[in-house]
């Protein structure tokens, strides 16, 4: 388990930069990247984007970054983006988000 640590570490590490810088791109970037990401993975785009429209400015919008990395699984059948990469990436978000909360609970 010793041997686990260090490589743990720095997995945790290298995803926390990359998780970080596209928190930036969708909060203090174009709108444009908020936009895809609403009309990829909410039920309907449309409505979605009248009823939360502030929640689609600025920090507002990594926060509905974060929200559609965590329930990623349950809402990945009604993707309109059927890249492999973009589906990698969104289930290593929440791969490491449910990582990150099992380690957090386990060291009480």
């Amino acid at each position: 388990m010793l041997e686990l640590k260090p490589i743990m570490g720095l997995m945790f590490f290298t995803w926390i930069l990359i998780y970080f810088y596209h928190l930036v791109v969708y909060s203090l970037g174009d709108k444009k990247h908020i936009n895809q990401l609403v009309d990829d993975l909410a039920k309907e785009p449309e409505i979605f984007k009248k009823k939360h429209y502030i929640s689609m400015v600025s920090i507002g919008a990594g926060g509905l970054f974060s929200y559609f990395c965590i329930v990623y699984p349950f809402i990945r059948h009604r993707r309109r983006n059927k890249k492999v990469t973009f589906d990698l990436f969104m289930w290593l978000n929440w791969l490491c988000f449910m990582l990150s909360a099992f380690f957090y609970i386990r060291s009480f």
